[in-house]
């Protein structure tokens, strides 16, 4: 069985990782090569600091046997979430891990190269524009990023951001064994501790607020020099994730929300996750489609219900997300209000990637 990947950046590094451990363990098949079609003057991929879930550490850990004292990716330890500013009730509150789980940051280049020079992997130096037509695999995953996608084919996912500064600090912060996500008059910001510096992601609505309001806010507020990018984005997911005769969408390609929670990388397994189900015909492709945007939507739920809490900012942003239309599934009414009875599943009390035990913290502490 060959598989190729198309582009190595997270999502790109995580399928690669994720096929290469399940084939070789799961042993469903007799052979497998994977190939990661890699251009890398096309799209450069991140160098700021990236926070994760534990699912994600997990499978980084068991395909390179790493740890926290010697690793390629210059991971630190993430055990939560500390909001500040959030809510009414408390200035600051922390959203853990369970005690048993660890998650980590890492910086996004370094992952890349680490998966490319790994050997697990043929590495091709090729940009690739027309997958079907210039591959031959019997599965293509499509990462090449959102530019490539074509928008006939998504809808949009609600959420009240669209645009990211971003910058650095050189210096190790050996306290920061979580990330901070702090809000902001316009919006909120996460701070990512890395081996040797800090990263900062200011996070806003451009249509509320001007870019050069941004910069000012967030470089006084966080005593920061420079400003390393802007990004503008949308919030959207496919319609389908199969497409063509044997092609898969994967990370932007397939869909993006706005990194609060640290949604992206779990959304790239969940991707991985259900198209293994359906090439190897444990479930049909409509399921997994069907599945993979119930996912997609329990995360702009869950995100939806934490910008209802507000801030303790009243401005035109946070009036603004407050506002947006919330409208819950009983899967997560129950879920809220401790009440199953609506349905019955062996995940009943996990909402997309979340825990009960996260309705309960928010709930309580925001």
């Amino acid at each position: 069985m060959k598989i190729a990947i198309v582009g190595a950046g997270n999502a790109g590094c995580i399928t690669a990782l994720h096929y290469h451990k399940y084939l070789r363990e799961d042993k469903i098949v007799d052979d497998y090569e994977i190939d990661i079609y890699h251009s890398p003057d096309q799209h450069p991929i991140e160098k700021v600091g990236q926070g994760t879930i534990p699912t994600v550490v997990n499978l980084i850990s068991s395909v390179f046997e790493s740890n926290w004292y010697h690793n390629s990716i210059d991971s630190t330890f993430k055990s939560g979430i500390l909001y500040e500013g959030w809510g009414n009730k408390n200035d600051k509150f922390f959203h853990p891990f369970p005690m048993d789980k660890m998650s980590m940051h890492f910086v996004p280049n370094k992952l890349s190269r680490t998966v490319l020079e790994s050997g697990y992997f043929n590495v091709i130096d090729k940009t690739i524009k027309e997958p079907e037509k210039e591959i031959d695999a019997d599965v293509i995953f499509d990462c090449r990023g959102r530019h490539n996608r074509d928008k006939s084919n998504y809808d949009k996912l609600i959420n009240p951001l669209d645009s990211v500064l971003l910058s650095k600090k050189y210096e190790r912060d050996v306290d920061l064994i979580y990330t901070r996500c702090v809000a902001t008059p316009n919006g909120w910001t996460f701070v990512i501790p890395n081996k040797d510096s800090v990263s900062y992601g200011y996070l806003y609505n451009s249509e509320i607020t001007t870019r050069e309001d941004a910069v000012d806010d967030f470089t006084s507020r966080f005593d920061l020099d420079y400003i390393i990018d802007s990004l503008k984005f949308e919030n959207y997911m496919a319609k389908n994730m199969f497409v063509g005769e044997r092609t898969v969408l994967q990370g932007n390609m397939y869909g993006f929300i706005e990194p609060l929670e640290a949604t992206s990388l779990g959304l790239y397994q969940s991707v991985c996750r259900q198209a293994w189900d359906c090439i190897f015909g444990i479930r049909s492709e409509d399921y997994c489609n069907s599945k993979m945007r119930t996912i997609m939507k329990e995360a702009e739920t869950f995100l939806l219900w934490l910008y209802r809490y507000g801030s303790k900012f009243d401005t035109p942003f946070w009036n603004y997300a407050k506002s947006l239309p919330f409208n819950p599934d009983f899967r997560f009414n129950d879920i809220c209000n401790d009440s199953y009875a609506n349905y019955k599943t062996v995940n009943k009390d996990i909402y997309g990637q979340w825990h009960k035990y996260s309705f309960d913290v928010f709930k309580k502490y925001c």
